[in-house]
């Protein structure tokens, strides 16, 4: 490919259309759109993607009237000549646009029988074209899915359905499917290559404009495990042996970050010396993982905040002393794990929901709590491996881009 490459999608729908292989090719030409030039092909919607031509042929749609009529025949075991009628047609009518594509990933159109015609009109096409132009993108397979197989035939054409296409690359959404599909098309596993779907984090998360711009300009989507601890810095609240346990989480291998929201006490005459104390601890380690108010910035109001218990694996509250602990309920709503001081204030509120560390504890324990606290919360393991390695930036940067344009 010379230049600036072009990339075509292929599904039966625009992504204006709601379903989640729309909102995955959504995702795939959004993030395309800067590298490529993008175009979406499809039989019904509108694009729902900003700045990408829609290229619309009624007969990609699975639910076209004469697209109907013959697959309630192909259903009875009936090809009648309609179905080589609109094979040709859709043949026709594909092959310029393919032909003016570096890549065409063909999203499920290729490996589900809702439009026959469609997957004929791909094997007619396929032969004339470049090895590896046409991309298999795997969500589903009809011929391994109880639910679509009874509608499947002996003979042609359902038997495309379990022939590979001519000269492509797979690439299927799991393991799971990447299996199946070699299964079914007598094809090695490793020539699949395997791109999970992702999350929209910013959205599923509904973080604030400022909390997405956090997570970019900090790179936090990576951290394992992010720790908040949203206090004001006074010495009570025992700050530096969360900066301890941070960093002796990293010596054990994880990439440990731990964000600190609050300012010095405006009524606290010794917060600046404290303040100080805690940067040259962090300066002393050459630590650039630990993040103060001032590196997250000044004003953590209560939106902020809050995207910032949406984004953590853990609360860690190291206080010697509190009169109630709004952090433990805070992080309660949000169902996240707690490290706390072993105080009966903090006992009242949070019971065994917390995992607690005595008053005379070291950062070292405050380190042990941590990972015993995140390793007996499944849910919340499982969310940060999704922030790390699922969020739809990271997949389409790291994987889709790569198994598309590579």
């Amino acid at each position: 490919m010379r230049g600036r490459p072009s990339v075509l999608f292929v599904h039966y729908t625009f992504p204006g259309v709601v379903g989640g292989v729309e909102t995955v090719v959504a995702h795939h030409a959004a993030g395309l759109r800067d590298q490529a030039n993008v175009r979406l092909l499809a039989g019904r919607g509108r694009t729902g993607v900003t700045g990408v031509e829609r290229i619309r042929i009624p007969l990609v749609d699975s639910l076209h009237p004469a697209v109907v009529r013959v697959s309630r025949e192909l259903a009875r075991g009936r090809v009648t000549p309609a179905f080589a009628e609109l094979r040709e047609d859709l043949a026709a009518a594909l092959l310029p646009h393919v032909r003016g594509a570096d890549r065409v990933v063909l999203h499920n159109v290729a490996t589900m029988g809702l439009n026959l015609p469609l997957v004929a009109a791909l094997h007619e096409v396929a032969p004339g074209l470049p090895p590896g132009r046409l991309i298999v993108w795997i969500h589903d397979l009809a011929a391994a899915d109880a639910r679509h197989a009874a509608l499947l035939h002996p003979g042609e054409p359902w038997a495309l359905l379990s022939r590979p296409l001519p000269g492509a690359r797979y690439v299927a959404v799991s393991v799971d499917r990447q299996e199946q599909a070699a299964r079914l098309l007598g094809i090695a596993p490793d020539s699949i290559r395997v791109v999970p779907n992702g999350v929209d984090l910013g959205g599923m998360l509904r973080l604030s404009r400022r909390g997405r711009a956090l997570v970019e300009r900090l790179g936090l989507a990576a951290a394992d495990p992010l720790l908040l601890l949203p206090a004001r810095l006074v010495r009570r609240k025992r700050i530096e042996l969360a900066i301890v346990a941070a960093g002796s989480l990293r010596r054990r291998g994880r990439r440990a970050r731990l964000i600190v929201t609050g300012g010095p006490d405006p009524h606290d005459p010794d917060a600046s010396l404290y303040l100080a104390e805690l940067r040259a601890l962090v300066a002393e380690a050459g630590d650039h993982d630990v993040l103060l108010f001032d590196v997250i910035g000044r004003s953590a109001d209560d939106s902020f905040v809050a995207d910032l218990y949406a984004l953590s694996d853990a609360l860690v509250f190291p206080s010697a002393t509190e009169g109630f602990g709004l952090p433990v309920v805070e992080a309660a709503v949000n169902r996240l794990p707690m490290v706390c001081t072993d105080l009966a204030v903090f006992r009242s509120l949070a019971g065994p929901a917390a995992t607690y560390v005595p008053v005379g504890a070291d950062g070292e324990a405050y380190a042990d709590a941590i990972e015993r606290a995140l390793a007996t919360s499944l849910a919340a393991g499982l969310a940060g491996r999704v922030r790390r390695e699922l969020d739809w930036r990271r997949v389409v940067t790291e994987q889709v881009v790569p198994a598309i344009l590579g």
